[in-house]
């Protein structure tokens, strides 16, 4: 079968912008959210509590790009499990993403023996992880996709009028989305530019 590739990639990205637009997101959760990560700092904008962020596979890629903004603001802002990392305090923030909530349950069990907030971003409103948590942003994308533990396949998610990216894509690249404009309203809350970030920002050269 002869496939036009270029057509094929715009359609899918109609498809995925067009799903996008029609999801519904929690407006009391985004605030909790925001108003979660702000705690961590006091009035002049000094830390007072650090801000871990975890996801596995392409969650995790996810929870690196924003840990990364997070820590650009001037947040003391850890990915968990890196070697560089420190312990995990009272009150500090813990922020999960994971499409299933089902990732990382035994993190989030020993953030509670802690005394850690944790806020989980999935799509899964009853799952474990969702449950465990403290605060929960619920962000579309997998919950119309489980039946009984197995995904859709291609043709299903097309009949169903759903992006027919593979395992998952539609959560993580629609939750990097919602937490870049969690960005953006920080930002405008701290009265932060794009300066600020960039004096904040890795300097060395790769090459």
């Amino acid at each position: 079968m002869e496939i036009n590739i270029v057509q094929e990639v715009k359609q899918e990205i109609k498809r995925m912008i067009g799903w996008m637009g029609e999801q519904k997101l929690n407006n009391q959760q985004i605030e909790a959210v925001v108003k979660a990560i702000l705690s961590t700092q006091d009035d002049r904008q000094n830390n007072v509590k650090k801000i871990f962020v975890a996801g596995l596979g392409r969650s995790g890629f996810v929870a690196r790009g924003f840990a990364m903004r997070l820590a650009q603001l001037g947040y003391s802002t850890w990915i968990l499990g890196d070697s560089t990392a420190p312990p995990l305090e009272k009150g500090d923030l813990f922020i999960v993403i994971s499409g299933s909530g089902k990732s990382l349950k035994r993190q989030i069990e020993t953030a509670i023996d802690i005394g850690v907030v944790i806020i989980v971003v999935t799509s899964m409103s009853n799952s474990n992880d969702a449950r465990l948590a403290d605060k929960v942003l619920l962000v579309p994308g997998r919950e119309k996709e489980e039946k009984e533990g197995v995904s859709m396949g291609y043709e299903e998610r097309q009949m169903r009028g759903l992006p027919k990216f593979p395992l998952g894509t539609a959560f993580e690249d629609f939750a990097m989305i919602v937490l870049d404009a969690i960005i953006s309203t920080i930002m405008e809350i701290r009265g932060k530019t794009e300066k600020d970030l960039q004096s904040r920002h890795a300097n060395l050269d790769e090459q």
